[in-house]
C-alpha cells in the first residue's frame, strides 16, 4: 500500500510536470521574438557589409584623389610660380628649391632641398625677401611672354641678405639683366653697391653711400670670381 500511494504521488507529479512543459512549449510556439530577432540580426548584418564595401570603394576614391592631388601640386603649377622656384633656388643656393601653393588653399608654400615644406611666417626676414624677390621677377619674365616690356625697379632689396646670398642674388639679377630685361636697383649701402661693381656692374651714386659697413677689397674680388 505505501508503495502504490508512493508511486499515485510520483505519476502525479510527473502528470504536473508534463503539463508546465506542454504550457512552455505553446508559449514558445506563440512566442516570435527570436524569429524577429533573428531578422534584425540578418538585416543589421548585411549593413555592416554594405557599410564595408562603401568603405573600401571610399578609400580607394581618397587614395587616387590624394595621388592626383599630389601630381598637380608637383608637376602642375602655374608657369610663374615655377620660374619663381628657379629663381629662388638660385637666390638661396639650392638651399630652398621650390615655390608653390596647395590645391586647397592660397597661400604660399617653400620647400627646402630636404623636402620639408614651409609656411612663408616661419621663413627669417631674408629668406621672406628673397621670395618675394623671385616672385617679381617671374611676373616680369611672364609678362616678357606676352610681348609686355615691364622694367624692374628694386630698392634696397638684398640689405636682409647675408654677404654670401647677396653675392647669389647679385649674379641671379646680372643674369636676369642680360635676358634683357631692364632692371634698376638702388641701394644706400656702400657693401651692396661694391658688390655690384666687382661684377663689373655699372654704379651711378646719386648721394654720398653709407659706409658704416666696410668690407675688405678681397671679399669683394673673391665674390666677382665666384
Amino acid at each position: 500500500a505505501e508503495q502504490k500511494e508512493a508511486a499515485e504521488n510520483q505519476l502525479a507529479a510527473l502528470h504536473q510536470r508534463h503539463g508546465a512543459a506542454v504550457q512552455e512549449m505553446k508559449t514558445l510556439i506563440a512566442d516570435r521574438s527570436l524569429a524577429e530577432s533573428q531578422l534584425e540580426l540578418e538585416c543589421v548584418e548585411q549593413q555592416l557589409q554594405e557599410t564595408v564595401e562603401r568603405w573600401r570603394i571610399l578609400s580607394v576614391t581618397a587614395h587616387v584623389l590624394e595621388t592626383v592631388r599630389e601630381v598637380y601640386e608637383t608637376h602642375r603649377q602655374p608657369q610663374t610660380l615655377q620660374d619663381a622656384s628657379r629663381y629662388f633656388n638660385q637666390l638661396t643656393d639650392g638651399q630652398y628649391v621650390r615655390i608653390w601653393t596647395p590645391l586647397t588653399d592660397t597661400a604660399l608654400r617653400v620647400d627646402t632641398s630636404s623636402g620639408e615644406s614651409l609656411a612663408l611666417d616661419v621663413l627669417s626676414c631674408g629668406t621672406r625677401e628673397a621670395v618675394f624677390l623671385s616672385l617679381r621677377m617671374a611676373l616680369v619674365a611672364d609678362f616678357s611672354r606676352r610681348g609686355v616690356l615691364l622694367p624692374l625697379v628694386l630698392d634696397d632689396v638684398l640689405v636682409n641678405f647675408d654677404l654670401h646670398r647677396a653675392a647669389a642674388a647679385a649674379r641671379v639679377l646680372l643674369d636676369f639683366a642680360q635676358q634683357g630685361h631692364q632692371l634698376v636697383l638702388f641701394t644706400c649701402h656702400e657693401h651692396i653697391a661694391r658688390l655690384f661693381e666687382s661684377l663689373d656692374i655699372e654704379i651711378r651714386c646719386l648721394s654720398p653711400l653709407d659706409r658704416t659697413i666696410p668690407l675688405a677689397e678681397s671679399e669683394f674680388k673673391k665674390i666677382g670670381h665666384e
